[in-house]
């Protein structure tokens, strides 16, 4: 494991402990990463599916409810044994296969073997080159079959760069490249490749993956009423994020995109 992925492991290995306690916190995002995934799962019931960089298996127990064999792989030691714990407590280990693994190497996986493949909480923008990661989970998916994949907005993350200079951040809006996590000590940072929306359905592209939708998650994130505890004010929100977070004059102001499509 070089260098950069030592550092992503290590900071999900410490941040394994809270994961779940952080995500049960963004309900908005986290419905309308189900909805999507819903839009587009296999027919057949039982499908495989690979839940790549799935850290504590947040979607590969969605997955499994649903009725699907799921294999669910992170580089984070810390992330899978609560993966564990999580399975094992709501007795899906006949439906979720964890394993620890690099979405930049999958020798252990043949050529299309999955019917699905998602790729949630950005470890495409993070994994060190998100072009040989995109190839690796286009191998292994078969003709078809549907690719899901979040990534860091590189618009939205413009707010990481509030201290930078006129310099980095035009090199910054250029490349799309930057240090994460903003609030770590520089030699704990490592390197986070974010997308415009153009550039991620060109990467889908030019794999040969037909792009089918790209989303914003969340589009309303900005506003006061985002944080409110009220269900009907959040089930108003829902509504209005599902109307909205699809259309392209808005998919870039969520602070991830999503893209689903289908291997040609």
């Amino acid at each position: 494991m070089d260098e950069q992925l030592k550092k992503v492991a290590a900071h999900h290995d410490e941040w394994a402990e809270t994961y779940d306690c952080d995500i049960a916190r963004m309900s908005l995002y986290n419905r309308i990463t189900l909805d999507n995934i819903r839009r587009f799962v296999p027919h057949e019931p039982g499908a495989r599916i690979l839940d790549a960089g799935g850290g504590t298996g947040v979607w590969s127990v969605e997955l499994a409810k649903m009725g699907y064999h799921v294999v669910l792989t992170d580089i984070s030691k810390g992330m899978l044994a609560k993966a564990r714990e999580k399975v094992l407590s709501l007795g899906l280990q006949h439906l979720i296969e964890i394993r620890n693994s690099n979405i930049l190497n999958m020798p252990e996986f043949a050529r299309g073997s999955f019917a699905m493949v998602v790729c949630e909480g950005d470890p495409l923008s993070y994994c060190g080159d998100h072009e040989q990661a995109m190839r690796e989970m286009v191998r292994v998916l078969r003709p078809g079959g549907t690719l899901i994949v979040s990534v860091d907005n590189r618009v939205s993350a413009l707010s990481w760069l509030k201290d930078a200079d006129a310099d980095a951040v035009e090199r910054y809006l250029e490349t799309g490249d930057t240090m994460i996590p903003p609030d770590r000590p520089e030699d704990q940072r490592y390197a986070c490749h974010t997308f415009t929306p153009t550039e991620l359905g060109e990467l889908f592209e030019s794999n040969g993956v037909t792009v089918e939708r790209i989303i914003g998650k969340t589009v309303l994130r900005r506003i006061g009423l985002h944080e409110s505890q009220d269900p009907e004010i959040q089930e108003r929100l829902y509504q209005l994020e599902l109307r909205y977070c699809d259309h392209p004059d808005f998919v870039p102001l969520g602070g991830h995109l999503e893209i689903a499509g289908r291997k040609r």
